[in-house]
Order: C-alpha cells, then structure tokens, then sequence
C-alpha cells in the first residue's frame, strides 16, 4: 500500500496544529505559504508562534473539541498518548491527520516541498525515511531552474489562447508542448567547443564552475568543428591565421545555436564580432612556453637542429635563442605533436605550459620538459587563458562575468588592448604579456622588425593601464 500525491487546495482551509514548539513551529512554515488558516493550541507556544499575527493562538492544553470543522490535523507534542488520542478521533470523524514520528497513526504525511509560485514539486518516503526525502529534494532543486513559476505562468496564458483557437485536442497537446519545451531551453546553456582533448578539459572546467556557482540551469555541450580542424596539413598563417578556431562558434553565437563558446583566449580574434564579448575568463594557468625534446638529445646555443612550431612568434625568438635551429610547420592536437616528436619527425617542438598541464601530460618519461623564460620567450596575448564568449545582454553573458576571475579579465583586457593599438593580426610575431603585483602593472611587448627581436617593457599603476598600453605602443612606433 501507498500513499497518492493528492494536492489539495488549502487556502482558507481550517487547519490545526497541537503543540507550541521547534517542531510544530517547522510544519507552520511549511504550511502558511498556502494559505491555509491555521490554530495553535498547547499549554506552552514559543515566542516564533505567539508573535505571528496569521495564527489563531490558544494557549491552553488540547480539548478534543478542537478538532471540530478542521480540514486536517497535525500532532506534534512530546506526549505519545495526547498523540496517539488525537490520532484515533480525528479517524473517527474522517479528519486527515498526521502525527509526527509514527508512521502507523498518520492519514497524510508532511512530503518534502519545492515551491515556486504555482509550481509545487513534492517528495515522501511514505513516513520510513524522511532523511532520504530531504535529500531527494536538494538533488531535484539543484537541477530544476529557477523561473519554473514564471514558465507557469507564461503557459497558463498561452494555453488559453490554444484552447480558444484549437478545436482538436491531440494538436492543442502538440502546440503546448511545443511551447513547453521552448520555455524549459530558456533554462539550458548551451556551451559551444571543439572536438579536441584539451577543448574538451577547458571547457570541462568552465561547466564545473557554472554548475558550482549556478546549479539551478542546465549545460548543454554542442560539439563543433572548425574550418582550423578541417585543414589539418597546411600551416595556420596561410588560411586565416588562429581565427579559423573561432568563426563558426561567433557565428553559432549571433545565430542563437548556442549561448556561450569556450576558447583559449589566444586564439580568439581582436575584437570580436559585433553583438559579441568576452565575458569572463578563468584563472589564468602557467603562461610559459616549454622546448620539449627526447632525453638523449642536448642542445646548445650552435646547435644545428629541427624545432616544430607553427608561431611566427615562437619562431623569432627560438631563432635568438638558437640561431642554427631551422623551424619546420607543426600542427595537431597536442599528442600528435608529441607523437610526432618521438617518432623522430622533430628534435624538439614547443608548446604552452597551460596545455600539456591541462591534459596531464607534463611528465612523460622519455621526454625533457625545458620551461622557458618569458624574458627569452615571450608568450601570445591571452596565453593560457580559458576565455567564455556570448553574445551582449544575455543570460549567459551575466552568468560568465559573475564567474569570471577579476585578475585575469584585467590582464586579457590590457594584452587585447595592446595588439588592438597595435593593429595586430594574427600573422604577426607579437607576444604581449601584462602581470600584476598588488597595485602595479607590467606590460611587456616583443615585436620581431627587419629580422631582429625587439622587447620592451612599460610599468605603473594598474588603474592607469589605458596610459600604460599608449605608452608601450607609442615606444614601439618611435
């Protein structure tokens, strides 16, 4: 045997509850929200009950005349016999009653309740576990979203549209949930990203960080492919530059397929799309760059040796640091590269810190891990920054500035700035890299011009950091 789910229209109902302490004053809140009126009696009632001016008030010891034109009862004093008396009069005038903590006298049990407006989602064990009850309830909320009352509301209205215009009752179904499943999208972020490892790790930790902050909505990931995976050969530069990792995510933004992209930053284009924004960016990660190479392989400064890398950036200055080494076009997620690299197509390659990181792959035995220095190699704009892209004004975009880390939009927003000033494409050999160190900011630019490698470095205060940018760019052009 169980106990059906009626819901039961309880304002202006006559209700009684019989006891005055912690635990009856926990089944008045549960219940005012309804509507239902309600009268107190105990020989003793807590200051809580007494002070609300909604309670009918008695303090004396029960009368069984009290249950008299009472919708329900609920015995909730400490005198098991008082509970049990009540219990057996209120069956013999067929009153619903609950009495708490034993199951065999009760007519109704209290369900675990999550209410929004008219939208009620209740949860019983029946009486054996409210516990289990309870904790049913907090997995159904963190997944329900916030505006289910709202959506209600919205329906009841539609649905009376589709009742006066639709005769046929199999196509009102249709039209509604149709309608339904319209409103419920509103409450699932869909978070657009690439195909590959790393992609899928950074957009693993974008989701974690909006599900801890923001577990009321749904995250929906939408796989896409871009021109950049389809054209797997040819060196980036030569199509488009990073762009092509990018395009068909704004795209999919300004088109409403999805709500949020996730990208490393440094790939992303300067600006974006009209309509778009970088509204948030997690913590940054390591911002170097590492020269990895096989463990009986050494270099020195005349070494003569293959370097895989596609970054004209990374080129420039692997060349001031190893003149004789010759750069060959790497492409490929990061475990073809490596790959590649241990069946001997390369010497060395380079990659970001941040990625090899992510993936875990940091520590593989049979290859040297050399971290450069970012005063010998300086690294792209947005280096190691996971950037989350929306469009302007959405729901998204609120959610992404609300997780966003401060320091490290600041230092994204002064490094874009920078090649912004700069006119700054993405065939260029550019590194910018801004720190901050409490209130001061350094902003550091290497150029590569008429072959040489040129560095410059500008610092003050982070407040004045659109001055800082002028600075650093005005020296660049003198």
């Amino acid at each position: 045997m169980g106990y059906f789910p009626f819901f039961v229209e309880l304002e202006g109902k006559e209700g009684l509850i019989v006891g005055g302490g912690r635990i009856a004053a926990h089944k008045i809140e549960k219940i005012k929200p309804f509507g239902a009126k309600l009268t107190v009696v105990a020989p003793y009632l807590s200051e809580d009950i007494k002070e609300d001016p909604e309670i009918n008030c008695k303090e004396r010891p029960f009368l069984d005349a009290d249950v008299d034109g009472k919708c329900f009862v609920i015995a909730a004093t400490d005198d098991e016999k008082l509970n049990a008396h009540i219990s057996a009069l209120c069956q013999g005038k067929n009153i619903l009653v609950n009495v708490v903590d034993v199951k065999k006298d009760c007519g109704f049990y209290f369900p675990a309740i999550i209410k929004q407006d008219d939208v009620v989602v209740s949860v019983s064990t029946g009486g054996s576990a409210p516990a289990l009850a309870s904790q049913i309830k907090k997995s159904i909320k963190s997944h329900l979203p916030d505006n289910c009352g709202d959506m209600a509301k919205t329906l009841l209205e539609k649905r009376n549209e589709v009742l006066k215009t639709e005769s046929e009752e199999e196509k009102r179904k249709e039209i509604m949930l149709d309608m339904v499943k319209k409103e419920w999208k509103k409450s699932v972020i869909r978070i657009g990203t690439r195909k590959s490892e790393l992609a899928k790790i950074q957009t693993g930790l974008v989701v974690s960080k909006l599900q801890e902050a923001f577990p009321e909505y749904e995250y929906e990931i939408v796989y896409m492919t871009t021109r950049g995976d389809k054209e797997k050969e040819s060196p980036i530069p030569s199509f488009g530059g990073k762009a092509v990792f990018v395009e068909e995510f704004e795209q999919a933004l300004l088109d409403d397929t999805i709500d949020l992209a996730v990208h490393s930053a440094k790939d992303m284009p300067n600006p974006c799309k009209d309509g778009l924004t970088v509204a948030g960016v997690l913590e940054r990660a390591c911002v170097q760059d590492v020269l990895i190479y096989k463990k009986e392989t050494s270099f020195t400064k005349d070494s003569v040796f293959t370097i895989g890398t596609g970054s004209l950036r990374r080129q420039c200055q692997i060349k001031k640091m190893y003149p004789n080494a010759v750069c060959k076009s790497l492409r490929g997620n990061i475990g073809t590269r490596l790959n590649k690299l241990r069946a001997g197509e390369y010497d060395a390659i380079v990659l970001a810190a941040a990625g090899i990181r992510r993936q875990g792959i940091d520590n593989d035995s049979d290859f040297v891990y050399e971290y450069l220095s970012v005063k010998e190699m300086l690294p792209a704009a947005g280096q190691a920054v996971i950037a989350m892209e929306t469009k302007k004004g959405t729901l998204a975009n609120e959610l992404a500035e609300k997780i966003s880390d401060v320091h490290t939009a600041e230092c994204l927003r002064t490094e874009r700035a920078v090649l912004t000033k700069l006119n700054a494409g993405c065939h260029e050999p550019i590194g910018v890299l801004c720190t901050l160190d409490g209130h001061r900011m350094n902003l550091s630019l290497m150029e590569e011009k008429e072959g040489e490698v040129i560095r410059r470095s500008v610092q003050g205060d982070r407040g004045d950091w659109q001055n800082l940018v002028e600075k650093l760019c005005q020296e660049r052009k003198s």
